[in-house]
C-alpha cells in the first residue's frame, strides 16, 4: 500500500500566533501532530521541539542501526511487558526523545519553563498502523464510511470516568474537560500510550489538535471524511468547519490514505 497525506494548520480567529505543527515525513510513511499548550508559555516552541526532533530522529540512518541495535537488546533481555513490533518501538522512542528535547530545552533556559505540548504520531508498516500518543490531540480511523477514534485523551475528565466519578455521557456538563493530564515536556519522562491498528485498502486516518475535535462534533467530521475528493479537499473541509465554529482556537488537521499501489 501506498499513503497519500496531505496536513494544514490555521491559527483560529481568536488566537494571534499558532502554538500548533504537524509534520508528514513522506519517506518514513511517518505523520505527527503537535498542540502547543496555550495554559503554559511558550507553547509554540515546544510543538516545533517536538515536531523537529521526531523528524530528525526518522532521518538518521546511524540512529536508525543504533536502534535496531537496542530494540535487539532489549528483546533478548525480556525488557518489554510483551513483544513490540520494531516500528511501534521506534515510534515510542521517538516520542521519549522529543519529550526531552523539549524538558531539557526548558531546564537550560529557566524563561521556558513549564512548556508543553501533546501530540500524536502514526506510522505504517506492512498491514499495520502503529499509534503513539501523549495529551489530547487525536487520531481517528475512517473506514468505509465510519469514523472510529483510536487514541484516548488523557484529560482529567476520563480520569474521573476511570475512578467512576462521573460517567462517560457527563462530557458536555464536565466543567475542566479541557484539563489534560499527561503532556510532553512537563517532566524528564512521560508514557506515551501505543497501540498497533490493522489496515486495510482505501483506510484513512486524521490526526488534529482539539481546536478540531473539541468544536466539531464527530458527525460532523465523519460527514466531512466521507465527501468526494482527495485528503487536501478533505483537511480543508475539516479546517472550514473549525472556522465556522468560531475558529477558537488553533486548529490542525492532518489525512492520510492508503491507496493499493
Amino acid at each position: 500500500m501506498k499513503c497519500v497525506a496531505y496536513g494544514e494548520t490555521h491559527p483560529g480567529y481568536v488566537r494571534s500566533n499558532n502554538e500548533d505543527a504537524f509534520l508528514w515525513l513522506p519517506e518514513a510513511n511517518l505523520a505527527v501532530v503537535a498542540d502547543g499548550m496555550a495554559g503554559h508559555r511558550f507553547g509554540e516552541l515546544a510543538s516545533a521541539i517536538a515536531t523537529n526532533t521526531i523528524r530528525r530522529f526518522y532521518s538518521s540512518d546511524e540512529l536508525d542501526h543504533l536502534l535496531i541495535g537496542q530494540f535487539a537488546r532489549a528483546k533478548r533481555a525480556g525488557l518489554e511487558p510483551r513483544p513490540l513490533p520494531y516500528d511501534q518501538f521506534k515510534l515510542r522512542r521517538a516520542m521519549e526523545e522529543a519529550n526531552l528535547a523539549i524538558f531539557n530545552t526548558a531546564r537550560r533556559n529557566p524563561q521556558y519553563d513549564t512548556m508543553g505540548t501533546t501530540i500524536v504520531g502514526l506510522s505504517f508498516g506492512d498491514k499495520s498502523a502503529y499509534v503513539a500518543h501523549v495529551g489530547d490531540s487525536r487520531i481517528y480511523r475512517f473506514r468505509k464510511g465510519t469514523l472510529e477514534q483510536i487514541t484516548k485523551d488523557h484529560s482529567l475528565f476520563n480520569e474521573y470516568v476511570r475512578m467512576n466519578l462521573v460517567r462517560s455521557e457527563d462530557a458536555d456538563s464536565f466543567p475542566l474537560k479541557n484539563v489534560v493530564v499527561r503532556a510532553m515536556g512537563l517532566q524528564e519522562a512521560v508514557a506515551a500510550d501505543t497501540a498497533m491498528k490493522s489496515v486495510r485498502d482505501g483506510d484513512e486516518f486524521l490526526l488534529c489538535s482539539d481546536g478540531l475535535s473539541d468544536y466539531v462534533p464527530a458527525a460532523q467530521i465523519e460527514s466531512a471524511m466521507a465527501q468526494d475528493g482527495d485528503p487536501e479537499a478533505q483537511v480543508k473541509r475539516l479546517l472550514a468547519l473549525a472556522l465556522q465554529a468560531g475558529g477558537p482556537d488553533n486548529v490542525t488537521a492532518l489525512v492520510v490514505r492508503l491507496e493499493d499501489e
